[in-house]
């Protein structure tokens, strides 16, 4: 049998209040100035500005006005520093790597070799791993991004301290 007992306390009723709604926002003011197309004025003046930034663009030398299709070598956009391998920290050991590495038609970095290394392999892995995420802007011939393979590069690890 299951019997519910009574308790004694008395539940309180509260009335609730619906809350007013909100007052709507304001309405921005209409702006006093006529829509461009009803004036002459305003016609001339952009045909002017427009004929300034055509011979702005010329004067630069520029195709398009885009600077990825000017002629051009290969200029480094981004540099990843090398994270200094713990263990080397640790011993006090300095040293650097050679790395030869190809420039792809989108400013990435391929085919990342080590060259030469002093320590041999203390820091080539560092080195490698910084290397594959720097940037350039890509050498541009006759308005085409080229490939530049063998490009070469030294990284030296260097303690603050130093001896």
């Amino acid at each position: 049998e299951i019997s519910m007992d009574k308790q004694d306390t008395k539940v309180q009723d509260k009335p609730r209040v619906k809350p007013k709604p909100p007052t709507p926002p304001e309405q921005p003011p209409l702006p006093d100035t006529p829509p461009p197309d009803s004036s002459s004025d305003i016609d001339t003046n952009m045909s002017f500005n427009m004929s300034g930034v055509v011979a702005g663009t010329a004067s630069t030398g520029f195709k398009l006005g885009n600077m990825m299709t000017r002629d051009g070598d290969a200029t480094p956009i981004v540099r990843i520093e090398p994270q200094y391998p713990i263990a080397a920290a640790r011993d006090g050991k300095e040293g650097w790597v050679q790395l030869s590495f190809t420039i792809n038609e989108l400013g990435g970095v391929d085919d990342v070799e080590v060259i030469d290394a002093d320590p041999k392999r203390i820091f080539d892995r560092e080195a490698k791993r910084a290397l594959k995420k720097w940037k350039y802007k890509p050498k541009i011939v006759d308005g085409k991004a080229l490939k530049q393979p063998g490009m070469t590069v030294q990284l030296d690890f260097k303690l603050d301290g130093g001896k």
